[in-house]
């Protein structure tokens, strides 16, 4: 019993956390911002 609970816990919370984290994040922040404020402005 004390094997099945120290396994499922701390390889389900090391990797769809730095993965989801790490790519959808400055990705979505260096295409909106100098592409919406360079557009609207000079025109």
């Amino acid at each position: 019993k004390p094997i099945e609970e120290e396994k499922p816990k701390p390889v389900e919370q090391e990797q769809p956390k730095p993965v989801e984290e790490e790519k959808p994040k400055p990705v979505q922040e260096e295409k909106r911002e100098p592409m919406e404020e360079e557009k609207p402005k000079p025109v």
